[in-house]
């Protein structure tokens, strides 16, 4: 956990205390600002601990988690200088497409929470099968094979739109979107592998990443 809390320290840090200082530094007190950098805390929070230089990822990771993590914190990142640069003041009002925004990243946040929850000690940041592992379809699994995406994509663009950053929510949203279908393609050949018609089976009556759709 400390682990956990001082790497979503250093990010909110250098992604958003740092461009605000610089560029806007009464920025520091918009209550949006921290709004969404705390919600940014709270997705390191609920997930494992992770390292933004990967040292240790295994082969059957291919390099995704790093992809992951360094595609959130840069068009976080480029966020955050579209709203300070190009957006401010009104940037920092809580408007009510803000509101509404904000709304959705929280809603991300708890869906990525609950995935994690519900897989347990089973939810790793890399792609691998752990000993004892089994094929979840319960909690958030039911709806989706992969909700804990779903979850991040929808915590990160909305709060880049909560801050009108619609340039970065679109590059983000693109990006994301390409890091995600990239690293479902390794886990589930290695879940197929390991777990065989049982994994076939959950496959095949539900979705990847939204019900009824993909």
């Amino acid at each position: 956990m400390i682990r956990k809390f001082l790497t979503g320290l250093a990010a909110v840090a250098l992604i958003f205390a740092l461009p605000a200082l610089l560029l806007q530094p009464q920025a520091l007190l918009s209550s949006k600002l921290w709004a969404v950098a705390m919600a940014g805390m709270l997705a390191s929070l609920t997930q494992p601990a992770y390292s933004p230089l990967d040292h240790d990822a295994p082969p059957e990771d291919r390099g995704t988690a790093k992809q992951l993590v360094w595609t959130v914190y840069l068009t976080l990142l480029a966020g955050m200088v579209e709203s300070l640069t190009l957006r401010y003041p009104e940037s920092m009002a809580w408007d009510a497409f803000a509101v509404g925004a904000f709304g959705v990243a929280i809603a991300g946040a708890l869906l990525r929470a609950w995935a994690v929850a519900a897989l347990g000690r089973f939810f790793t940041w890399h792609v691998r099968v752990q000993r004892g592992q089994q094929v979840v379809s319960s909690g958030p699994y039911r709806l989706m094979r992969h909700p804990s995406y779903t979850g991040a994509w929808f915590l990160y663009v909305g709060i880049l739109l909560a801050m009108h950053a619609p340039l970065a929510a679109a590059l983000a949203g693109f990006l994301l979107l390409v890091a995600f279908v990239r690293r479902i393609g390794y886990e589930e050949q290695l879940m197929l592998h390991t777990f065989g018609d049982e994994y076939l089976s959950y496959s095949r009556r539900v979705k990847r990443l939204l019900p009824l759709v993909w």
